[in-house]
């Protein structure tokens, strides 16, 4: 562990929602089509520039208009219909990469989806102004993916 960064735990970021789709489907929407529900003009590497993001050879990359590459993560589990978890660090270099789990529950006729982004303690004295960021970002994101893409694809 790095000097600078903090002994104190920062607790996760949990997010739960129910969604109005099956486990299997709720996954291959998070992750098979990742790139059409992400709000990349907001939440990327290159912004406005970005073209697309994709899971791609067990990574989670961004690639902008003139083809650069962004690597966001990498996946260390993919188990579908039940958890994905990956590496988290967009923009960032990768040994202050955090986790993401993503679980899917069947809970009645849809899916319970919890999001959980852990780790933060790696980010020592910036760990609270990233969790903050974070804390507000992703009630967007998985609001946007759950409410205009997997309702519409029913």
């Amino acid at each position: 562990m790095h000097a600078s960064r903090s002994e104190h735990a920062v607790p996760p970021i949990e997010i739960d929602t129910l969604v109005p789709c099956a486990p299997d489907a709720a996954f291959d929407y998070f992750t098979r089509d990742i790139g059409r529900w992400w709000p990349l003009a907001r939440y990327s590497c290159s912004q406005e520039h970005a073209a697309s993001v994709q899971f791609d050879d067990g990574k989670l990359v961004e690639t902008d208009r003139d083809g650069k590459r962004y690597e966001w993560g990498e996946v260390l589990a993919w188990e579908r219909g039940r958890r994905l978890a990956l590496t988290w660090h967009p923009g960032t270099p990768p040994e202050d990469a955090l986790i993401v789990t993503v679980t899917f529950d069947a809970a009645g006729d849809g899916t319970r989806v919890k999001l959980v982004h852990s780790g933060w303690e790696r980010l020592g004295a910036k760990a609270a102004d990233a969790r903050a960021s974070y804390a507000g970002g992703w009630p967007t994101v998985l609001g946007r993916l759950y409410k205009d893409y997997c309702e519409g694809a029913k």
